[in-house]
């Protein structure tokens, strides 16, 4: 996981600072190699791709706006390389499928004012990583660290929920 760090920061250059890699707790789950149960390119690759899709969901300072963009299409692209790479075309396959139906839900949360609840915070935030547990890619460890942040959360500051 150190070397997705690294390989983050050289692609990123001196707008690495932007992802706040260093803080995050998932990184540091997927650099213990006791909770990757298989396929470390398709834990890497989706760690990379829930971790496009909620930094996207935030919205940045006016004069980081152009580095916020570009580097969540840098996680992404990275995201289809692995799992290309790899040949894990059914991930990538249910990947699409996961962000369509995530965009859709959070385009109608946006605009009809519903709350959702906790287990639906939960799959909004984390749908992705949720995909690796229930498939056997890593530790059910990941679950519970994904409650943890889920409890952290400030769902209001979501542009979905607060309706901004």
């Amino acid at each position: 996981m150190d070397a997705l760090k690294k390989e983050l920061e050289i692609g990123l250059g001196d707008g690495a600072w932007i992802l706040n890699i260093h803080n995050n707790p998932f990184f540091d789950f997927f650099s213990e190699k006791g909770n990757v149960l298989r396929g470390s390119h398709v834990n890497d690759g989706v760690l990379l791709f829930n971790t496009a899709l909620n930094f996207l969901d935030n919205t940045p300072e006016d004069e980081d706006r152009e580095l916020h963009v570009l580097a969540g299409d840098y996680l992404f692209s990275r995201f289809y390389m692995y799992l290309a790479k790899g040949r894990s075309y059914s991930v990538l396959r249910d990947m699409m499928n996961l962000s369509k139906q995530l965009s859709s839900r959070k385009s109608h949360l946006a605009v009809s004012g519903e709350m959702p609840g906790a287990a639906e915070v939960k799959w909004l935030l984390y749908a992705p990583m949720l995909y690796l547990v229930e498939h056997g890619y890593t530790d059910v460890g990941l679950e519970a660290l994904i409650d943890e942040q889920v409890k952290a959360t400030d769902i209001t500051s979501l542009p979905y929920i607060t309706h901004e």
